[in-house]
């Protein structure tokens, strides 16, 4: 059940990142805008390559290649943990002054290369295989350390980035309904994944204790929530570039795109 899902989200976002790529306008030589655009497809490569390795015999198939036990649960950490640090750098364009933008940009890279880096630090102990990171069942504490510092950035995460977007759809709304429901989809798309991670956090906390949860959480609700987080968050993303370059006129899409843009960027900040 869980291969097809996430083989089929995997399609899906690569789709829907072949489509902002073919029909998205070339940004304006401004920095920021290019920071942007990179941030855009770097959280789409995150999605692709988490829903992929969300996938048990691609995760299985790294950790033989990689002949290192659990080097396809270290891939999914980084590439999930990009998704949604791409999420916050998507936004600080629209967000933050033009003055605090390298700054903001620089301050979420640093955050998320420390948390990376205790990641890396806490790998070089665990000797567990990808299939096991993955399950709630405990396997050492060094394991358990682990799994818990990824899911505790993802459960904060996943928090951040829902109420900044939910924020922005809702200001979005009156004027742009199109770049609105990017936005609400993409909210869809990280309370999905905080699903996901609270998920599998409550599961590794609640085997720790002695008290499992039922095994419906790590076979159905894990792997659903995982698998739509990534498409859905890849789908917001991309409706107002599909809406805007193909169903609109070809002589509106890119003056709207820099106009919702600018829109948004102005509402965010009052």
């Amino acid at each position: 059940m869980d291969t097809p899902l996430f083989g089929a989200s995997a399609l899906l976002i690569a789709l829907a990142t072949a489509t902002y790529l073919a029909y998205s306008p070339q940004p304006p030589h401004q920095e920021p805008f290019h920071m942007a655009r990179r941030a855009r497809v770097v959280l789409f490569a995150g999605a692709f390559t988490s829903a992929f390795l969300l996938v048990p015999p691609v995760a299985a198939a790294v950790d033989e290649v990689s002949r290192q036990d659990g080097m396809g649960t270290l891939f999914f950490n980084l590439a999930s943990g990009l998704t949604v640090l791409s999420m916050h750098l998507v936004t600080v364009y629209w967000t933050h002054p033009a003055t605090r933008i390298r700054r903001a940009i620089a301050s979420y890279i640093c955050f998320f290369g420390a948390v990376m880096a205790v990641q890396v630090w806490e790998f070089r102990s665990v000797h567990a295989s990808s299939a096991e990171l993955f399950s709630a069942t405990a396997s050492s504490a060094t394991a358990d350390a682990f799994v818990l510092t990824h899911l505790g950035f993802l459960d904060v995460m996943a928090v951040a980035v829902s109420l900044q977007y939910a924020a922005l759809a809702h200001a979005t709304w009156p004027r742009w309904r199109v770049a609105a429901a990017g936005l609400a989809v993409t909210t869809l798309g990280g309370l999905l994944g905080l699903a996901y991670s609270l998920a599998r956090t409550g599961a590794a906390i609640a085997d720790l204790t002695g008290q499992p949860w039922p095994d419906a959480v790590e076979t159905h609700v894990v792997p659903i929530t995982g698998a739509l987080a990534a498409l859905f968050v890849t789908a917001g993303l991309t409706l107002p570039t599909v809406v805007q370059r193909i169903f609109l006129p070809h002589n509106q899409s890119v003056t709207g795109r820099a106009v919702k843009d600018d829109a948004v960027r102005r509402i965010a900040l009052l």
